[in-house]
Order: structure tokens, then sequence, then C-alpha cells
């Protein structure tokens, strides 16, 4: 083991020294390596490249958390910040989050959803960063290139798609099951529009409480809220004459549906506690990966909204769609990986990658990512073979994951169904495990226990 994997890589910051060996413990349990410190200047100290989370208290003896927050950014402005705040107000979230925190809970909090929420941030900090970036977009996911030279015919007439809809300057609809790349063609169309050199603002509406989001997205006067002492920005000023991207937009509370919708007819909007109207011109990519007219049907979404954002839809087919990129997309990612560790790349044996072209991979690409990504950490030659693919897999040669047979057919719902419920009851229903196992985010979990009717 090289000297740099015993270093410590998760800084917990937190005056109470309870909740410190709590969260030691914890971590530990994870295979992360904790540091802890108990005042904003110990975590300075303690703050090296090896850490790649911290967990962040709001209250410390030697200053807040959000000045904390300020010094840690200027040390690494690349780590992903947790912060925990006793508070359970809008304001300092708001603070929290517009110092440059990930995210935040408030204490009480649950051990499982703080660490998902930490690889949660970690995975959208490596797939935000410039270098992350520009090697994602050498894989057939992500890149005109790329997709124009993508084997199969879903992801060719995509790309033909995705060229005409950058140029018009109209309010697109991505939809795609969760981990299939939706993100990424959202900035690249950006990218290839003429709104281009102007900002893309991405906006994830499940990850921010219900009473955060107006604020986020419309901002708010001073005096708006307790504690709101300051004028706030929201996404569609700051987004201005660029691209806002809605992320899972399915998930948009009620309340929020009107205000988006008189937005999308007239471009105004009000700041949460205010009355002069604002006017923007930013283009809207909204993206799900939930059947929104169901949820129409069901009254859970708005039908005027729907028929608003789906002006033009563009869907991305799921991986189990087109296999035939795959041999493409292994390559790409593990040179990917490869460049990141500073590593020669990793080829597959001939066993390893018929084993790989035969699962449903309900997580998507994602899900790939993960994988590939778990078995070149453990592997000893730079070749991997089905040894390194199978406890991954959880797969022997009837993999839980394998596709049908021809003598058996179903549709692809329902091998991707039947691999969701295999790796559910596998984590013994433990959502955030199945998360991790699938590649896919904790909340996609609770969307395919709702969308497959599992209790």
């Amino acid at each position: 083991m090289s000297a740099s994997e015993n270093q410590p890589n998760i800084l917990l910051v937190d005056d109470d020294e309870a909740v410190r060996n709590l969260l030691m413990t914890a971590a530990k349990s994870r295979g992360w390596q904790p540091v802890a410190a108990d005042t904003g200047d110990e975590g300075c100290l303690l703050l090296t490249s090896h850490v790649k989370a911290v967990v962040l208290d709001h209250g410390l003896p030697d200053g807040d958390g959000v000045q904390m927050l300020d010094r840690l950014r200027k040390i690494r402005p690349d780590v992903p910040v947790i912060m925990l705040t006793g508070h359970n107000d809008a304001e300092t979230a708001v603070r929290a989050l517009r110092a440059g925190a990930d995210d935040y809970l408030t204490k009480p909090f649950e051990l499982e959803r703080l660490f998902s929420v930490i690889q949660e941030a970690c995975r959208l900090r490596q797939q935000a960063s410039s270098a992350e970036a520009r090697d994602a977009c050498s894989e057939p996911l992500c890149g005109v290139d790329g997709l124009k030279h993508a084997r199969s015919q879903s992801m060719r007439e995509l790309y033909q798609r995705m060229i005409k809809a950058a140029q018009l300057d109209i309010t697109l609809l991505l939809t795609g099951e969760s981990g299939t790349g939706k993100t990424l063609i959202a900035r690249e169309i950006h990218r290839l529009s003429p709104r281009a050199a102007e900002p893309f603002i991405p906006v994830s509406c499940p990850a921010l409480p219900r009473e955060l989001l107006e604020s986020e997205l419309f901002g708010h006067e001073r005096g708006a809220f307790t504690g709101a002492t300051t004028l706030r920005e929201g996404r569609f000023e700051q987004a201005s004459k660029g691209t806002i991207f809605l992320d899972e937009i399915g998930d948009l509370p009620g309340e929020l549906q009107p205000k988006l919708l008189t937005v999308l007819q007239n471009q105004e909007f009000f700041r949460v506690g205010g009355n002069r109207i604002l006017r923007t011109d930013a283009r809207i990519i909204a993206a799900t990966n939930m059947d929104l007219l169901a949820r129409v049907r069901d009254g859970g979404f708005r039908e005027d909204l729907y028929y608003r954002l789906d002006v033009l839809a563009l869907r991305l087919p799921a991986l189990r769609e087109r296999l035939e990129d795959l041999p493409e997309l292994i390559r790409a990612i593990l040179e990917r990986i490869a460049r990141k560790r500073g590593k020669p790349t990793w080829t597959l044996t001939t066993a390893a990658a018929r084993m790989l072209q035969r699962q449903s991979w309900p997580g998507n690409i994602r899900q790939l990512e993960n994988v590939l990504e778990r078995a070149t950490a453990f592997a000893d030659t730079q070749e991997l073979g089905e040894s390194d693919m199978r406890p991954l897999l959880g797969a022997s040669n009837g993999s839980p994951h394998a596709m049908p047979s021809i003598a058996a057919p179903r549709s692809l719902d329902e091998v991707a169904r039947q691999a969701f419920i295999e790796a559910y009851e596998r984590n013994d229903s433990n959502k955030a495990r199945t998360a991790r196992e699938l590649g896919i985010a904790e909340r996609t979990v609770y969307n395919m226990l709702d969308k497959y009717s599992i209790k």
C-alpha cells in the first residue's frame, strides 16, 4: 500500500467531542480514513491534498462555519464541504450554500443520509472539475465527436437532434433514466448554442429543501424571512442571457410550479419577499427520469407546465439499449481513470468483456463507471478479468444483473426492474447501499421503488 493510501481522506471539524467520535467511528466503518479537529485553525492545518471531503460544523469556538468555509476554500477550492448546523432556519443554510458549501444537514441527522450526501457531493465535484470535463468529453457519452462516431443508431440520432436543438432557442426537455448523461448533454447543448459565452447554471430540484428552493431559483429580498439580512440574486438572475438547467424537474414542489410556469410564459418573476417584477432571458433546459405525463395524470405535476417544458424533447437511451457502444465506453472510461491516477491504462480479457456485455446496467453509465473504478482500484495487473468483475456485479454464470436469454424474452423495463429488485434485496433493503452498488443517487432508489411499486 502506498503512503498516500495511508493518509486521512476525510476531515471532520466539530467542537462537540461526542459528535466527533460518532463521525470518526461511522467514517471508518464506511471505508474512509478520517481525521478530526475541534477548531477551525486546526482544521485548516489538517486540510492536506489527500483529503477528499470535509464535514464542517457551523458553530466553532474560533468562528462560525461560514468563516471557516471561506478559509478552507482558499486552501482547497476543489474539496467538497458538507455543513452541519443546529440552526433550523433558511438563512443559515442559504449563507452556507452561498459561501460555497456543497450541501448542509441540520442536527440531529441520520448517518446514512450524511454519508450519502458526502458521496454525491464528491461525485458532483469530480464531474464539474475542468479536468474531469475535458476527460469526459473524450468519451462517447459526451462531446460532439464522441456522439457523432457512436456505433448505436440511437446515439447517432441523438447527436443529430442535439445539434439542431442547440441552434433553436427554445425550451428543451431531456428524458431518460438516471445515469444516462442528461447533465452532460445539457452542457453540450449550451456549448454549441449561440449562448455559449454566457453562464450555464445548473439547479438540482431535489437537492435542496422546499423552503430553500424558491430562494435558490428566484432569490430573496432583505427581510423576506427571519435572518434574511441581505438581498440575494436567484439562479434565474445569475443565468442572465445564458442557460439554466433544471435537473429532476419532476421533483419540483407543487407550490413552485405556477411560478416556473410564469417564467416560461412571460419571462417574469418576483424575488421572495419582493414586489418588483424582474425579467430573465435565460434559456431553460429541464431534465427528468420520471414519466411526467403519469405525474400529470396523478395530479403531481401541472399539465400546462408540462406542455410548456415539452416544446422539444430529447430522449437519452439507456445503456442496455445501446450495448454496441459498450466497448468504446469501457476503453474511454479506463483511459480516464488511468490518467487521473497517473497509471497505464487497463484492458479487459475477452471473458470479462463478455460478462459486462451481458449486464442490464440499471444504473446506466454511472453504474459502469462505478464498477470500473472499483475493479481497477483492487486489480493486481493491468488486465482485468472475470474475477475482478464478478464480485462487483454479484455475478457468477447466472449473474443477478445478467440479460435474459432469448428463450425467455422480457421487456427492457422488466429486465431493469428485476435487476433493481435483486440489488435492493441483496443489500437488505438498505437504500444507501443499493445506490452505492448501482452507482446511482439515493434519491433515484426512492424513485425506482415508487416506479416499480415496491414496498
